[in-house]
């Protein structure tokens, strides 16, 4: 499983196909981000447009890259969310942590 990455002026872009909910695609994401951010990139956006379902195990995927972007003064940041995901976003609060791509 690989999520493709591409590279728009300062911003890192992944867009995550399926869900995040297992060890392959977390793996996947974590190996994504590590492309764009081992390229430089501190302005990383997760597009999560076609995910359906994300469990603890995305979320702590998500929150990692959160985490090492923040220690270097970047920003993660997410497309518009919705559906089960934008509600597990707003339920953990996690929509207050990452800005939307605006």
């Amino acid at each position: 499983m690989e999520f493709p990455c591409q590279i728009v002026g300062e911003k890192g872009y992944i867009t995550i196909q399926g869900d995040l909910d297992s060890e392959q695609s977390g793996e996947a994401l974590r190996q994504a981000f590590n492309q764009l951010f081992d390229q430089g990139k501190r302005t990383i956006v997760l597009d999560l447009n076609s995910v359906q379902i994300i469990n603890s195990y995305g979320i702590g995927k998500v929150l990692m890259c959160y985490k090492r972007l923040k220690a270097e003064n970047g920003v993660l940041m997410v497309k518009p969310l919705q559906g089960f995901v934008k509600e597990t976003f707003e339920l953990l609060m996690l929509d207050k942590l990452l800005p939307v791509e605006g």
